[in-house]
């Protein structure tokens, strides 16, 4: 760039004006810590992640097993950037497989809300261009066949991935069967059924399946029979079994982000979000075999909430020692910083800057750096003061228009990377029971909406199929409207659900809602049974649930979590934008799914949804890997196949 030609300023003014090059909101979320791209300046607090790369060095080389280690930081200072960094070193140069926790779900099952977040993790890509969960399941196989025949061959991630994508549907199954035979003969496991589920994360097609099984979701009745798996797994066990074998050929590094959310309460113990996952990282800690916790959190959160729990459990969140702090910029840094993200931008536009910095200059930047600002703040400065000498008003009313702070935010959690997020009841729910409770004191849909509350139970209890009662008053009469968000593929917990909304006197409704996706289909049994009842004698409802309706309200509720420790905005001001926006966002009154809900009911079955699926024996006819039929000839046949 230095030998090049400096641009004239007429086309670097031309394209600030155009785009601001620190337009983007300086916030990270888990599509930075998942995504292929990262903007990084290294030195910016390296101390924090040479600890945990330390760290993993030194159990490579056995000095010890395990460790935990806490960052402590303001918001702002770059805590979930760091946990960006560790994921994708990880990702360029190895060293383990990570697994990144910021979406909880319900506190009173944190070890079954862990055992989703495990497996949804590893399902990302890793450092070999496949899923995580498909880098275990090579060195399984390898194991396996090597443990059978020395010269087996070794396989990479990818070529077995292709291998199975290969083969038919036969072979496939009948690979997933051998495997598991072959791996369980070299290494004892309490759960063969979790192995197999490991083996069928190689075939692409059925890949989302295995990890929705591994997740703890219970599958149809129809899919767990081609699986060859029980409907569902979903227990701590299961995840100490997953964490043995991943710790039998990687270190694993699990990452505890958003620990700081004030509301992230559990009424029952009488527990914060930061104190519930310390005694989960204590679980954790104990029975993993090789491999790196962090957390990351606010010094209040650490001195406040940490330190107040028993010794027993605060001290095993950060074994490594005291919490390392991360650092608020400085001059150099800051000009580091500027440098970095100006080069990508010139970069990207065929553009030679007058000075690396322009159009700021050294001595402005070196002026911010006197106090104790943070990554956040700067950013922030830059883009409110990144123009050219010269700058219309129109164009600065524009950016002023722009820069709405609930917006930015808004449009960050749209963007945010939720993977099977449809999957998930709690998040699906809590979406929901916010969207509902921005409406108190409306009228929508001719129901005025006078309370919202999750204690559905006559005695003031709360439910797990139940999400929430909206109270209120429809043409003077008082009604209750019990909203149940049940999208579980297999029929018992979807029973279970259904059976609920159906119990009027139980829960104090005038009416059942079910919400759930046309996609996802549900037995005749639990049609005549359930479903008929509820809304043809009942006056229930069944509402579909569909992607572009529920987006928005996820999106509204993580700004709202989010809304004191990330973006520092007010509720006041959500409450706002939700009203003024609200019918080109689709939210509150304007959003299709809250208004469905309201509405009179159709009365209709929705037969769409409704599919003939006979029991049979064969579905509780699942293999025994453990026996004795398990036999070397056929393995011998797997070993000729595979090589």
């Amino acid at each position: 760039m230095t030998n090049s030609p400096v641009s004239s300023l007429e086309e670097i003014h031309a394209a600030l004006l155009d785009l601001n090059p620190f337009a983007k909101h300086p916030y990270l979320n888990a599509g930075d810590v998942w995504g292929k791209e990262f903007f990084d300046v290294e030195s910016i607090n390296s101390h924090a992640s040479d600890a945990v790369f330390q760290a993993l060095e030194c159990i490579q080389k056995r000095q010890y097993s395990t460790t935990s280690i806490a960052i402590t930081a303001q918001d702002g200072t770059g805590k979930t950037h760091i946990i960006s960094r560790i994921r994708h070193r990880l990702q360029s140069q190895g060293g383990g497989l990570f697994v990144y926790a910021n979406k909880y779900g319900d506190l009173r099952l944190i070890k079954q809300e862990f055992q989703r977040i495990l497996a949804e993790s590893l399902g990302k890509v890793g450092g070999q261009g496949v899923t995580q969960w498909q880098e275990l399941a090579t060195a399984m196989v390898n194991q396996g066949l090597k443990a059978a025949k020395a010269e087996a061959k070794v396989f990479s991630s990818q070529e077995l991935v292709k291998k199975f994508e290969k083969g038919s549907s036969k072979q496939v199954n009948k690979w997933v069967k051998d495997l598991t035979k072959a791996f369980i003969k070299t290494k004892k496991v309490s759960d063969p059924d979790i192995v197999k589920a490991i083996f069928w994360t190689l075939s692409d097609e059925e890949s989302l399946y295995a990890i929705k099984w591994l997740e703890g979701q219970e599958l149809a009745n129809y899919k767990s029979n081609e699986l060859e798996l029980p409907s569902q797994r979903q227990s701590f066990d299961a995840v100490l079994q997953m964490l043995d074998l991943i710790s039998e050929y990687n270190q694993l590094v699990i990452c505890f982000d958003e620990l700081d959310a004030s509301e992230a309460y559990d009424d029952i113990s009488g527990l914060y979000i930061s104190q519930i996952v310390a005694g989960l990282i204590k679980d954790l800690l104990q029975n993993l075999s090789r491999g790196v916790i962090l957390s990351v959190m606010m010094p209040d959160s650490w001195s406040n909430k940490i330190k107040q729990l028993p010794g027993g459990v605060y001290n095993k969140v950060s074994t490594h020692g005291n919490p390392i702090d991360l650092k608020y910029m400085n001059r150099e840094s800051i000009i580091d910083l500027v440098v970095c993200w100006l080069k990508k931008y010139y970069e990207l536009r065929n553009l030679i800057p007058p000075t690396p910095v322009y159009p700021f200059t050294e001595s402005q930047l070196s002026e911010i750096g006197e106090g104790r600002e943070t990554i956040r703040q700067v950013l922030k400065w830059c883009q409110d003061n990144c123009h050219p000498p010269i700058l219309t008003d129109r164009k600065e009313s524009k950016e002023k228009e722009l820069l709405n702070p609930v917006e930015l935010a808004f449009t960050k959690e749209l963007d945010e990377e939720l993977g099977d997020y449809l999957e998930q009841t709690y998040l699906l729910a809590d979406a929901l029971l916010f969207g509902f409770q921005t409406l108190i004191g409306q009228i929508v849909e001719r129901v005025s909406v006078e309370q919202v509350t999750e204690k559905v139970t006559r005695k003031g209890g709360k439910n797990d199929y139940i999400n929430f009662k909206v109270i209120g008053k429809e043409n003077g009469k008082d009604i209750s409207i019990g909203v149940a968000v049940l999208q579980y593929a297999g029929g018992k917990a979807l029973g279970a659900g259904l059976k609920r909304l159906n119990d009027y006197e139980t829960f104090g409704m005038t009416r059942g809602c079910l919400v759930r996706s046309t996609t996802k289909k549900i037995s005749t049994y639990l049609e005549t049974t359930y479903l008929e009842p509820l809304i043809r004698q009942k006056g229930g409802e069944f509402v579909p649930l569909k992607e572009e309706e529920i987006r928005p309200l996820i999106a509204i509720r993580a700004v709202h979590k989010k809304r004191e420790v990330d973006y520092r905005v007010s509720e006041e001001e959500i409450f706002q934008f939700i009203a003024q926006k609200g019918a080109d966002k689709m939210l509150g009154v304007s959003n299709p799914l809250i208004k469905e809900i309201l509405s009179d009911p159709s009365y209709e079955v929705p037969v769409d949804m409704i599919e003939d699926e006979p029991v049979t024996a064969e579905e509780f006819m699942f293999s025994d890997l453990s026996e004795e039929e398990e036999t070397d000839e056929a393995i011998d046949n797997l070993l000729t196949e595979f090589n």
